[in-house]
Order: C-alpha cells, then sequence, then structure tokens
C-alpha cells in the first residue's frame, strides 16, 4: 500500500521512499479521462484516481486500501467474478462490470485490466480502468422502447390483416375485393415494420423483398400450392424483425466479433419469435424468426435442432437469406458473385442446407430466377 507525500515520495509499510516508477505511473492515472485504480495481487486498492472516486461517489480515504472483494461484499456474483479475475492477476481482461454507488444503484463501466509493466514492485500491481456506460445504455433503453412501439403497433396492424383474411371468406364478391383492398394494406404494415428492423442497413427494404420472393419461389419449386407458397413468403420478411434488440455498435462493427458480441447477435432469433404475435397468421413467421439460423446437420442455433426438426419454412429462408448476404456488400464484405454463391450453397448441401432445399435452388438458379437486380 502506499500514499502520497508532500515532498513526492510515498509512503509504503509504514516506511518512506524516493519517488518511484509505480508512484510516477500513480501520476499518470490522475491524469487519464477515465477511472483508473492500481489494484495489488492480493485484491487490495492501492490508488485511485479522482474520476474513480467521482464516479463512485466515494472519498480517496475510502476507497485506498479497500479489497475489491469487500467493494462488492453484498453481491455474490460480481464477487465471484472478481475473484476469478484477480486468480488470473497477470492475464489482460476486459468486460461490462458496474460500480456500486452509496445509494444502492450501479454504474454501468467498460472495466479493463492490465498488469503494470515495470520493475519488480510494479510487477505487484494492476491496471484497472473504468469508463462510464450510463449515457450508452440510456440511448440504447431508450432506443429500444421505440422499437417495441412500432413492433406492438405492428402487431395489431397485422392482427388486423387475419381478421380481414378470415372475412373475405364469407362475404360476396364486391365485399371481398375490398378486403382483398384492406390485406394489402397491411401487408404493407408488414413490410413497415421490416423496413423499420432493417434500418441498420444501408440496403434497407430491398433486402427483405428478395428474401420474400426468393423464398416464395423456392417453396412453389419445391411443391407448395400457390397460397402456401405467398404465405412463407410474406413471413419470410419478418425473419430477422428481433434484431431490434442488437444494438448498432455490434450490427455495425465492420471488425470481427467477440464471443460476447456473437452471442448477443444469436439472441435476435429468440427475441423475433417474441415479438410476433402468437396468432395463428403468425405462426409461419415465428416459425422462421426462431429457426432461420438451424442447419441441416445439427451445428445452427438456437436450438442446434437438425433435419426435420427444423421447420421447412426455416429452412428455406435460410438458403435465401445466406444467398442474398452473400451477393450483397456489407460493411466488413463487398458482395460475391451469384456464381460464387451458387458454389458456397452447394458445397454445404446436407451440412448448412437441406438437400432438397438445395436442388430447387439449384433449379430455379438454371432459370434464371436468382439473378440481383
Amino acid at each position: 500500500m502506499f500514499r502520497r507525500r508532500r515532498n513526492g515520495g510515498v509512503v509504503h509499510s509504514g516506511r518512506v521512499s524516493e519517488p518511484t516508477s509505480l508512484e510516477a505511473f500513480a501520476h499518470l492515472l490522475d491524469a487519464l479521462p477515465c477511472g483508473a485504480a492500481l489494484v495489488s495481487r492480493d485484491g487490495r486498492i492501492a490508488y485511485a484516481n479522482a474520476r474513480l472516486c467521482a464516479m463512485m461517489g466515494r472519498a480517496r480515504d475510502a476507497l485506498v486500501g479497500a479489497t475489491l472483494l469487500s467493494i462488492y461484499e453484498s453481491d455474490r456474483e460480481a464477487r465471484e467474478r472478481v475473484r476469478r479475475a484477480l486468480e488470473h492477476f497477470d492475464e489482460p481482461h476486459e468486460s461490462e462490470f458496474y460500480l456500486p454507488l452509496p445509494n444502492g444503484e450501479r454504474l454501468p463501466v467498460l472495466a479493463a485490466a492490465r498488469p503494470v509493466a515495470g520493475d519488480n514492485r510494479a510487477a505487484e500491481f494492476r491496471l484497472v480502468t473504468m469508463i462510464d456506460l450510463s449515457p450508452q445504455k440510456r440511448a440504447e433503453a431508450e432506443l429500444r422502447s421505440q422499437y417495441e412501439i412500432v413492433a406492438e403497433l405492428g402487431n395489431t396492424f397485422l392482427g388486423q390483416a387475419e381478421s380481414f383474411k378470415n372475412y373475405s371468406e364469407l362475404l360476396e364478391e364486391n365485399v371481398r375485393e375490398r378486403t382483398g383492398e384492406l390485406r394489402d394494406a397491411n401487408l404493407d404494415a408488414i413490410y413497415m415494420l421490416a423496413v423499420a428492423c432493417e434500418a441498420k442497413d444501408q440496403d434497407t427494404g430491398r433486402h427483405v423483398r428478395r428474401i420474400r420472393d426468393y423464398a416464395e419461389a423456392i417453396a412453389r419449386e419445391l411443391g407448395f400450392d400457390p397460397r402456401d407458397a405467398e404465405t412463407i413468403g410474406y413471413s419470410a420478411v419478418l425473419h430477422d424483425v428481433g434484431k431490434m434488440h442488437v444494438p448498432d455498435h455490434i450490427l455495425k462493427k465492420p471488425g470481427p466479433l467477440t464471443d460476447e458480441e456473437r452471442a448477443i447477435i444469436q439472441q435476435h432469433t429468440l427475441a423475433g419469435e417474441r415479438i410476433l404475435s402468437e396468432k395463428p397468421f403468425f405462426h409461419r413467421a415465428r416459425l422462421i424468426a426462431r429457426g432461420h439460423h438451424e442447419n441441416w446437420d445439427g451445428s445452427g442455433y438456437p436450438d442446434t435442432a437438425a433435419r426435420q426438426e427444423i421447420p421447412v419454412e426455416a429452412r428455406i429462408v435460410h438458403l435465401a437469406d445466406v444467398f442474398d448476404a452473400l451477393t450483397t456488400p456489407r460493411v466488413y464484405k463487398l458482395a460475391w458473385t451469384s456464381a460464387d454463391a451458387l458454389g458456397v450453397i452447394r458445397e454445404s448441401s446436407g451440412g448448412m442446407f437441406d438437400p432438397d432445399i438445395v436442388k430447387a435452388f439449384d433449379s430455379l438458379y438454371a432459370r434464371g430466377a436468382f439473378s440481383k437486380p
């Protein structure tokens, strides 16, 4: 443990020493634009800069000398995370965490820990920095609330579409024509919701319309009657509705994703199923939302389902979505040629994709059904 002395030295184990590289390092902590602390190998706080004290609402004297485990004394899970981090003291670490505040609230932070380079004494310390994430968290919460409102409105519109669909069968021809117009209007509501969910993607509405056309064409090629094929097509439009719950900084990240970021993206399948209404009109859309990332060989997510366990609608959309993703430019890649994408799909038959669906796609491709606009 050490504390500052007026002449620039430090007090350590009751003895005054000359300034060391570690003391100089502590001076640097005061210049950092984020909260920072030096933590000893036994988990005690040797120094905390002014920003960290302000973030935690505590005086420096209340922090210096305290152990990290005592700060998280009331949170068993947090204490366990701290204990595991101390066990790997010499390894760099970065994750989202929180700082406990005196009023009982939690301040979300991005915590990063690195060993201190220097002499033997410095090696016994670890630099921990804390960046306040509360502004980002508030912004994400507001955006999520807005998306939920849009999703609820979409469910209302789409629920009405189901009622109009059933009603049309009981009315005279002139009423049926009117109902058809209303049904078209509600299908437009599906596109509005889908485009709202895809608003983070520069391709926006064109992507969901291509997915609808591809899925409907494959369903027809597989032998579905025209009405069922059409239903699969417009249900496919909502395959990624769950992405409204994925933060922008992950969806638009140009580089490789971390395991944590990949796990967050994979949750969009479950979120999409939850968002869509349980009314019969959305039955196929719910199957597609949950299952369109399952692989024929059982290596997909979220359920690692395989073969016939995967709804056929989801298998169809899975292939259509991959083809469109490969042949469309993204922030992290250029667009592939259709021929190159076809080669990957053929190679993935029996692995990622249902072989029968690959055959149907291959036949359609040969007839020019999948040429990009």
